[in-house]
């Protein structure tokens, strides 16, 4: 089985780097504004922002067999973490957090992918979740 899953980090970190990538955007449209034709600097200026776009959408969480390869925004980072390795699992929400003997790795996921990475889990590894009481 193989399975691609887009993450992003916790909301702060991902309001941080969303905001400077739209930065980006905003500079080249007003450098794109002063002239009445096509300018290599508003142009340069926008390949950097695609280039960052493409970057935060080139976080994902790669599931194949018991293994998950998780990618970062920075493209030479990569973690392979085997689903024997995971010491314990939780769910909040959209967050999940997987703890292995290193280090924990918390991912924001869509819902959708949530709930089928939660049934995934629950079939490999059910004895190493973590319950979450939520207060509402």
């Amino acid at each position: 089985m193989k399975r691609k899953l887009y993450w992003q980090p916790e909301a702060a970190t991902a309001i941080i780097y969303w905001s400077f990538t739209m930065m980006i955007l905003f500079i080249s449209l007003i450098l794109s504004l002063e002239n009445t034709r096509p300018y290599w600097k508003s142009n340069l200026v926008l390949a950097v922002f695609f280039f960052f776009v493409w970057l935060g959408l080139h976080r994902s969480l790669l599931i194949r067999n018991d293994v998950l390869l998780i990618r970062y925004a920075r493209i030479w980072k990569k973690r392979i973490v085997s689903l024997s390795e995971i010491e314990k699992w939780q769910i909040k929400n959209r967050l999940i957090s997987i703890t292995d003997h290193q280090r924990t790795y918390t991912f924001t996921l869509r819902k959708k992918d949530v709930v089928w990475l939660e049934t995934f889990f629950q079939e490999k590894i059910p004895q190493k979740r973590v319950q979450v009481e939520t207060h509402d």
